[in-house]
């Protein structure tokens, strides 16, 4: 298998978790899936059989030369890749059942789910705002 193959595998995957999480949040099949954790686990465990099997060397975290070199192997670039992937639907799953928690509508939640899709941490502060707006007391995940 390719990187590029693996790329679009896992993107595919991690869209559809992120389909049924957005449009079918309380079907069983999303329960069962996504909302329990099933769907970022299994990102995470490509994660680590990615970084298992082409992760040579040390890596480089003290500076941004290094970081940079790191990341010029494709695996280890798509292993950075799964790596938001996994941890962006998580937080896109806490999201969801924070929002159920606060009794936030499901049309606030889905622009706050596609922000943290496409931009992770953005999506999180937005999320964030209105989740304080509603009522939430602190930060909390």
């Amino acid at each position: 298998m390719t990187p590029e193959l693996t790329f679009k595998l896992a993107s595919n995957f991690a869209i559809i978790g992120w389909l049924l999480l957005a449009g079918l949040s309380n079907a069983k099949v999303t329960k069962l899936l996504v909302r329990n954790g099933v769907w970022p686990l299994i990102l995470s465990g490509l994660y680590l059989l990615i970084l298992a099997f082409h992760a040579r060397g040390g890596f480089d975290f003290g500076s941004l030369e290094g970081v940079t070199k790191l990341f010029a192997n494709p695996w280890i670039l798509l292993a950075g890749w799964v790596h938001y992937l996994a941890f962006d639907l998580f937080i896109g799953i806490w999201e969801t059942k924070e929002a159920e928690s606060l009794g936030i509508s499901r049309w606030i939640l889905i622009p706050c789910l596609f922000f943290t899709l496409m931009f992770g941490p953005i999506g999180y502060l937005l999320f964030q705002i209105v989740r304080w707006r509603k009522g939430g007391s602190h930060a909390s995940i």
